[in-house]
């Protein structure tokens, strides 16, 4: 709009920049510099914060340029039940430290893996009922790796335009056979899947999706999209990180709308990185795969093995996650859950999809949503409340949203100061939006 072009800070997108031109590194790279900086000046770039305490539901966090920490209420980190300081993971760590030191020193197809290692992918493959595992250092490798792993050139892959970059970047290297269906369109995925059959009798098809989506905060018809992969011969790789563990009387998410044999037929990618206090993802899958995989994902192959210490802390969180506690911290992470979403619509402010770890809410403006949704990030640092905010093109142009993680650990307090605060906030960007909008 006419307005944005005079001030950079409130316009533009990552997206402009992709592209570059010039012979040396400052022609080619400067004019996103020039942009950051434009935004940093006016306190409005909100990416690469700096902890300076534990990611606790409070916490004292600094924006990169300036690094003067602001202690506030903490809705900005994937700890969904709160396990990131408990004792028993940092004794855990502290343990096998003493035991194995910090690194793993080895790719896991060679010497990598450890006694612990083992142990965890045992008690994945029980807890889901999958025949077999494999562990990637993290949950990004594991989504790239399996579809780079398992899918070919003269394959098909069907993947939701909201799948995470993990699982687009891994279909973009993996085959140019790629559709894309709209979010969570049975219809469309099934005419798709239809029209590739009759076409190619005897091409692999692959379906991609997740079990949660962390923009929008819905899910899939799982059910749904099994009967169609059996009707068609297709091949289900579902993308698990956000719920499972988190969400389900059994901590499984989506998965526990399936019965033991269903589960089996997937492919199933998950994070440790939302619930369970650590980096790192798996893969759950028959033995055949898992011994296809070991060998040919370059991301498991090409990179050392989880360390010790995260594996450790991983296998304690697994035995809390799904335990009689663990259930207990689901209960209290849905309680806050449905609280934080109830105190933004009584504050005015629009919240999307469906109650989960994930609470989108939106600045509501009629213009200007991603210079609006700047000024109010702005705002809220200051006043003690972090929550990442996302823009184009990582969603839709003009539809910047706040993304509120939610923990088990939150207090009912917080989560009715963080709505008051994120409101107060935007009513003082929008005041402000006009002036900001003439400064050059």
């Amino acid at each position: 709009m006419k307005a944005n072009k005079t001030n950079p800070a409130l316009s533009g997108s990552l997206l402009n920049f992709v592209k570059v031109s010039g012979k040396t590194l400052s022609e080619r790279y400067s004019p996103f510099n020039d942009w950051v900086q434009a935004r940093r000046d006016l306190g409005v770039w909100h990416y690469s914060r700096v902890l300076f305490s534990p990611a606790l539901h409070q916490t004292c966090i600094a924006n990169e340029f300036g690094l003067k920490p602001t202690e506030g209420i903490n809705f900005a980190s994937q700890d969904y039940l709160g396990l990131t300081y408990r004792q028993e993971l940092r004794d855990a760590a502290h343990a096998v430290i003493d035991q194995y030191g910090v690194h793993s020193a080895g790719s896991p197809a060679l010497c990598g893996r450890t006694e612990h290692l083992l142990t965890l992918e045992n008690k994945l493959t029980r807890l889901v009922g999958h025949e077999d595992c494999i562990i990637y250092a993290t949950g990004w490798m594991a989504g790239f790796g399996v579809i780079t792993g398992l899918v070919r050139d003269t394959d098909t892959i069907m993947i939701d335009a909201l799948s995470h970059n993990c699982l687009h970047e891994g279909a973009k290297h993996a085959t140019s056979n790629v559709q894309k269906f709209t979010h969570n369109d049975m219809d469309q995925l099934a005419d798709k899947l239809r029209n590739e059959r009759v076409q190619y009798a005897e091409r692999g098809i692959f379906i991609v999706v997740e079990s949660l989506y962390s923009m929008d905060s819905d899910s899939p018809d799982l059910k749904t999209i099994v009967a169609l992969a059996q009707r068609y011969e297709a091949i289900v790789i579902l993308d698990v990180a956000h719920d499972f563990g988190a969400i389900g009387k059994q901590g499984l998410g989506l998965l526990e709308q399936l019965s033991p044999e269903e589960r089996k037929s997937l492919v199933v990618i998950g994070s440790f990185s939302k619930t369970f206090a650590a980096n790192g993802g798996f893969v759950l899958c028959s033995n055949e795969v898992r011994n296809y995989l070991r060998f040919h994902s370059a991301s498991n192959i090409f990179s050392n093995a989880i360390s010790p210490m995260q594996t450790a802390v991983v296998n304690q969180a697994c035995d809390l996650v799904f335990s009689a506690e663990g259930q207990v911290l689901r209960g209290k992470l849905l309680t806050n859950i449905k609280s934080l979403r109830d105190a933004m619509t009584i504050n005015g402010l629009l919240v999307s999809g469906e109650p989960s770890p994930i609470v989108p809410v939106f600045t509501q403006g009629k213009t200007e949503d991603e210079a609006l949704a700047r000024l109010t990030s702005k705002n809220m640092l200051l006043n003690g409340l972090h929550a990442n905010l996302v823009e184009f093109p990582a969603v839709p142009r003009g539809k910047a949203r706040f993304r509120f993680q939610v923990m088990a650990t939150h207090e009912a307090e917080e989560l009715k100061q963080a709505a008051e605060i994120m409101a107060a906030s935007r009513e003082a960007a929008m005041a402000n939006l006009q002036t900001y909008l003439g400064k050059c």
